[in-house]
């Protein structure tokens, strides 16, 4: 079989990126891709997760866990055989709170009125009057704010753009309980 063939017919890709964070770490971010109408181009079409690590933690990828260098592969080609439509998709149910780990729950209750202002600020900031992906709103908002609260899920986020949609602020488009399902905009 020409290799050249099985390329052609993969419409759908995973694009494993780093962020630099302004403390010195580093995020890694994966994306999904679709292929473009352009030959040999690609479209971003889903931000999909991301996972930082302190400065300096990936100077030397040998100090990484074999455990989570497996994860990470293993992560990354379950995501690949999802998108290609080999696997069924996990994140067809909507987002949960159900999966939170006791210490993340811990770390919500904690925010206080003003924490969770600053949220929603973050939020509204990556919005115009273009409607964009939650899954993106959010995804920015977490990544691109300087004072993050460390350990709150995307999860709370999206919750939070829900809360702003139902105040009025923001519109909205799609499933808000599925976050890569929908999108919003400030509201005109």
């Amino acid at each position: 079989m020409n290799p050249h063939q099985n390329a052609a017919t993969c419409l759908n890709a995973v694009l494993c990126s780093l962020t630099d964070l302004p403390d010195g770490g580093l995020r890694v971010v994966v994306d999904d891709l679709r292929k473009s109408d352009t030959a040999g181009m690609w479209q971003h079409h889903t931000f999909f997760t991301s996972k930082d690590y302190p400065a300096g933690m990936l100077a030397d990828p040998k100090g990484l866990s074999e455990a989570e260098l497996a994860n990470f592969g293993f992560s990354v080609l379950v995501r690949l055989l999802v998108v290609n439509g080999r696997l069924p998709d996990a994140d067809d149910a909507p987002d949960s709170d159900a999966h939170l780990t006791d210490e993340q729950r811990h770390r919500i209750a904690a925010l206080t009125d003003e924490d969770v202002a600053w949220i929603d600020q973050q939020l509204l900031s990556r919005c115009d009057d273009q409607f964009r992906k939650v899954a993106y709103v959010v995804a920015t908002a977490m990544s691109l704010d300087p004072e993050r609260q460390p350990g709150i899920p995307d999860v709370f986020y999206a919750g939070r753009v829900r809360r702003l949609v139902e105040r009025g602020v923001l519109e909205a488009v799609g499933d808000l309980s599925r976050m890569r399902y929908s999108e919003v905009r400030r509201t005109r």
